[in-house]
């Protein structure tokens, strides 16, 4: 089957449009989900997918599909494609937007060449992947029944809004959440284009991640209980202060996880401290410990650490947020977006991901997923500066539809 090429010059356009929604000059784009810049995102997609003649759905979480229909007989399964156009508060304009747009360019491609296929193809940009009200990969799991049970109703921060207050907000309805599962078996396979978000590819002057793997998350809510009182009347001897007592951990974290692991990292990247006044000892302390490896044991060693510091000391508590396994990904479309990089003239390497992405959940559901990472300049992404050249952009995205055809062709 020849492969058509992509038009490059059009999916370039369409990321920098989509990159202007939620842009402020010099402070990157601010898209956190079902936020007025992320609607208006939505907005710009389904315009476009109804452009392309997809037929367009939105879910009861507001994951936003676009399918592009069989014209042969069809085949049991459909092929999946997307990521998520939120993004984390001033952050770049391709994690996650790439694989959307570039999904939506390639089922474009498919139909101006005529190109008649046995599988439905669907592109679905999945809400909130970026947890911007408690844990991440939102609409993938509520798509595929992977989460836990009230977790659209909590949060991390207090007087912080929920997923729930967030669907309410767009008119929808938390409590009609089981609506926007759908069976594993719909589904043939899953494929995500993405950038890397490290600096492996361009270290190496490699062109194309084949993704083996996508690390597993453990995520903790860590409260340290003191006793607030006036800063300058009292004694140092005479302080309970809550951030004084959580100090230590911030650097036992990174030393146990170097000793466990040089694979695992572990941060701690929200800390609040109340009443939070210059003039006012802390009474209260509350962090976020996040740990991540392809390893659950590793994780589970941390983890253990941190609940029996916590257990011998008074005042501390301890509250999961998230425990999600790490995921392979399926061998067979790993070697197929190897072969289809190869096959493109491109040189490829495979590699795991250190970050989450909706390819995970689609995984723990026993669908087979597959990921195509490209090089991002000096690896930052979840900033200002995050960047792609036009060339890379389109490399993976030719790289996708290779995939995808291969897929949709596969008996």
């Amino acid at each position: 089957m020849t492969i058509p090429r992509i038009n490059a010059a059009r999916l370039w356009a369409d990321l920098m449009a989509l990159g202007k929604i939620g842009a402020v000059s010099g402070q990157g784009v601010t898209r956190t989900a079902l936020s007025d810049a992320d609607l208006q995102a939505k907005d710009w997609l389904l315009t476009r997918m109804r452009d392309a003649g997809l037929e367009t759905r939105t879910d009861a979480v507001y994951n936003l599909s676009g399918r592009l229909r069989a014209g042969r007989s069809r085949q049991v399964g459909l092929i999946a494609v997307g990521s998520h156009l939120d993004s984390v508060p001033q952050g770049g304009p391709f994690d996650g937007a790439l694989g959307v747009v570039a999904g939506l360019e390639c089922l474009r491609t498919i139909q101006e060449h005529g190109i008649d296929l046995p599988r439905d193809v669907e592109l679905i940009n999945f809400c909130d992947e970026e947890a911007a009200h408690n844990t991440g990969t939102v609409g993938s799991r509520a798509m595929l029944g992977l989460l836990h049970d009230g977790e659209i109703h909590q949060t991390v921060s207090p007087g912080r809004g929920t997923f729930a207050d967030a669907l309410r907000r767009t008119g929808k309805d938390p409590a009609a959440l089981a609506e926007a599962r759908r069976q594993p078996t719909e589904f043939s396979c899953y494929l995500e284009l993405h950038i890397e978000q490290g600096r492996r590819l361009e270290n190496a002057g490699i062109q194309i991640g084949a993704v083996t793997a996508i690390v597993g998350i453990y995520r903790y809510l860590v409260t340290v209980t003191g006793e607030a009182a006036h800063a300058g009347t009292t004694p140092m001897a005479l302080r309970n202060d809550a951030l004084v007592n959580a100090a230590p951990l911030f650097t036992l974290l990174p030393e146990w996880v170097h000793a466990c692991s040089p694979e695992m990292v572990g941060t701690i990247g929200r800390l609040e401290v109340h009443p939070g006044a210059p003039n006012v000892v802390p009474g209260r302390c509350r962090f976020v410990v996040e740990i991540r490896s392809q390893h659950r044991e590793d994780m589970a060693i941390i983890r253990d650490q941190i609940r029996a510091y916590a257990g011998a000391r008074g005042g501390w508590q301890v509250d999961t947020l998230l425990e999600k396994e790490g995921t392979p990904l399926a061998e067979p479309l790993i070697q197929a977006v190897a072969d289809a990089a190869a096959q493109e003239g491109l040189s490829w390497v495979r590699l795991p991901s250190g970050a989450g992405h909706d390819a995970q959940s689609f995984a723990a559901a026993g669908i087979p997923a597959g990921m195509i990472f490209v090089p991002c300049r000096h690896g930052i992404s979840h900033h200002p500066d995050e960047w792609i050249e036009p060339e890379q952009a389109a490399q993976g995205c030719q790289v996708l539809l290779r995939t995808l055809l291969g897929q949709a062709n596969r008996a």
